[in-house]
Order: structure tokens, then sequence, then C-alpha cells
């Protein structure tokens, strides 16, 4: 859900400088992977930190949306309050979530390549939680009617995302920087957010 809302507030940002761009939705890893290599021209929105594993990308310096890493279960007597408290856990994340890579690497935990995946392994009772996005993790909770999964702890970190593009791209930099400070100082930024929030809770 965070990608879908930072996409709709990047599509209006190029816009405004005369720039058509389509945005491609991938699998966390391999949409790094082709984006650090320049197979795309860049990442939707991801967390500051991610040019430590994908050094041919470069930040535009405004802050698009945050994200928040949520500890889900269908034991609701569970209740995490710190990365800490997963170690004892059957625990499973989403591969190319760096952030809550690192949240976890410590641990004994178990790698999938999508937040679908993820969600069916604990509705199917083959792990004990799922750490995810929150946003992203909601949207599809309602989509797929899992009823029995719920939230097991507040934000275990939250960050804020950053839109990126390759090194190939660097001149869309000083285009696109004052295009979204000048969306975020007018509140429009936020409006995208949260008309795209209430249009995915009414879905369902």
């Amino acid at each position: 859900m965070a990608h879908i809302i930072a996409a709709e507030i990047l599509v209006k940002a190029y816009k405004k400088a005369g720039i058509n761009i389509t945005p491609l939705f991938l699998n966390l890893q391999e949409s790094l992977q082709r984006s650090n290599a320049g197979e795309t021209d860049g990442e939707i929105a991801r967390i500051s930190a991610i040019t430590q594993f994908s050094p041919n990308l470069k930040k535009i310096p405004i802050s698009i949306i945050s994200v928040e890493a949520v500890a889900f279960s269908k034991n609701t007597s569970l209740f995490i309050n710190n990365w800490d408290d997963l170690r004892k856990h059957k625990l499973t994340i989403v591969k190319g979530a760096k952030f809550i890579e690192t949240g976890t690497k410590n641990f004994d935990r178990n790698f999938v390549a999508t937040l679908e995946e993820a969600l069916l392994l604990l509705q199917s009772d083959q792990t004990e939680i799922i750490v995810i996005p929150k946003l992203a993790s909601i949207n599809l909770i309602y989509q797929k009617k899992y009823h029995d999964i719920k939230a097991i702890s507040n934000p275990l970190e939250r960050l804020k995302l950053y839109h990126f593009v390759h090194k190939k791209n660097r001149h869309l930099i000083p285009i696109i920087t004052p295009i979204l400070k000048d969306m975020k100082a007018s509140g429009e930024i936020e409006f995208i957010r949260r008309a795209a929030l209430i249009k995915a809770t009414k879905k369902f």
C-alpha cells in the first residue's frame, strides 16, 4: 500500500515536470536488483540506508511516505514490545525489506519473496509471527479476508521512505526535488496519502 501511494505521488510529481512515468511493482528483492543494475530507472520508495545495498541508486532528499514494521500473528495472546521479543518465536519476514532484515538479523527466521507468501504461511499455521510493513499488510489482510490475523505489536520501527533514481538518471534530482518539496509543503502529498487510505478501506 505504501508503494502504491508513493507511486501515485510520483506520477503527479513527474507530470508537473512534463515527464510521464509508469510504475512497476516487483517483489522487494527483485526490484532492488533491477534498479541497481539500471534495468529499471529507480525505486519508488525506499529507506535512506538502501544505498548500502544498492550503491548505484541516488536519493531524492524529500521523504514522500513512511513505513512501519509491525508484528502479526493468529495468536492474539502474544504482544511484542520490541525486536528482541521476537527471538523465541517462529518468525517469517519478506526478503528485501531491509529495515526488517536488519532488525531481525541475529534471529532464526524464514524468508519469503512476497507479503502474500508471508500472510499465507501465517494463515496456514506454518509460522507463528510475521513482521511486515503495516500499510501493505493491512490492505492485504482486508483483501484476502484473513480475519484471524491481527497486529500483536505497536510499530517496532518507523522510517521515512524516499524516491531513488539510478545514477544514469541523476539529472532528474534537481528537477523532481523542488516539485516534491512544494507538494509536501502545500499538503498535497498528505492529501494523496489520506485519500488513498480511505479508498482502500471502502473497497473492503
